[in-house]
């Protein structure tokens, strides 16, 4: 039994606690970028690696039609900016993208970020045609297109800035978006931005973009447990008699609320049943277990 201050069972009790969209894009992400930390190394599985994932607005696009989706969540991380770039996308991802579910929904973030990554895609596509094709992979465009969508929907939210203070989210939007098109343009990046400013500007007038997603994300329901039948009895039979009483055994001392054996029934229950089937007293003890 795991301890309760144990890294690992916080790592789980945190995992656990995530809304169920954004847990799904920070896995694909985290373990594509893993996997490539690894393998880049081997020149031999990296080279195909990075073909099969990366987009690609060249001719050669129309053979991996999968990757105007899979280059958003690959991030062939070779350098101190490449990991800067990287850490920025799944810090707003996380920060930005759990409130944002939590409190529209699932399918809207999940429905959200694959829409900015396919639009990212057609605007370097349009832009291969004018003469300028390119190879493109990252996440970032994604979380910017978060950042600004979120931005539309609540222009009056602030955030708190190291070194400048308190800023209106949507100047924080507006200034990311212009340091990113001055210092690095990217067409995927832009393509998103775009798609997330009009993603939350519908979303304002009840236009839900993303109602597509939502079959992928229905509340699952719980197994009921199964029950035994009484067998029947014959009615020739006389009826048995009644057994005689024993003793009550002394019940078993219930594991203490929020101990290692409880914080395990409740992330089964997230596993079965998604986070959503808690209870208010089971999100406070997976609570605690995470201050602990």
């Amino acid at each position: 039994m795991p301890d309760a201050a144990s890294p690992m069972l916080r790592f789980r009790v945190w995992y656990g606690a995530l809304p169920r969209a954004l847990r799904l894009l920070l896995t694909v992400n985290v373990v594509l970028t893993a996997a490539w930390l690894v393998l880049r190394f081997v020149p031999a599985v990296a080279a195909p690696l990075a073909e099969a994932l990366a987009l690609q607005t060249d001719a050669s696009a129309a053979f991996r039609p999968w990757t105007l989706l899979t280059y958003a969540f690959f991030n062939p991380v070779g350098d101190f900016w490449g990991l800067v770039s990287f850490a920025f996308a799944m810090l707003w991802l996380y920060w930005l993208g759990r409130e944002y579910e939590e409190v529209y929904g699932s399918h809207r973030l999940f429905g959200l970020y694959v829409l900015a990554a396919l639009v990212g895609a057609l605007a370097a596509v349009l832009l291969a045609l004018a003469g300028r094709p390119g190879a493109y992979a990252g996440a970032f465009g994604p979380a910017l297109g978060l950042l600004c969508a979120v931005a539309a929907v609540n222009p009056r939210q602030e955030i708190g800035l190291f070194l400048i203070g308190v800023v209106p989210l949507k100047w924080v939007a507006i200034g990311f978006v212009v340091l990113d098109a001055l210092l690095s343009p990217n067409a995927t990046h832009l393509g998103a931005a775009g798609l997330g400013a009009v993603f939350g500007l519908a979303q304002r007038r009840d236009l839900d973009l993303a109602s597509w997603a939502r079959p992928l994300f229905r509340p699952r329901r719980a197994r009921p447990a199964p029950t035994r039948a009484a067998p029947a009895r014959r009615r020739s039979e006389p009826p048995e008699e009644a057994p005689p009483r024993r003793r009550r055994a002394a019940p078993r001392p219930k594991p203490a609320r929020g101990g290692p054996s409880e914080v395990d029934r409740i992330l089964d229950k997230i596993l079965e049943q998604g986070y959503e089937s808690l209870t208010d007293e089971e999100r406070r003890i997976l609570d605690d277990a995470s201050r602990s």
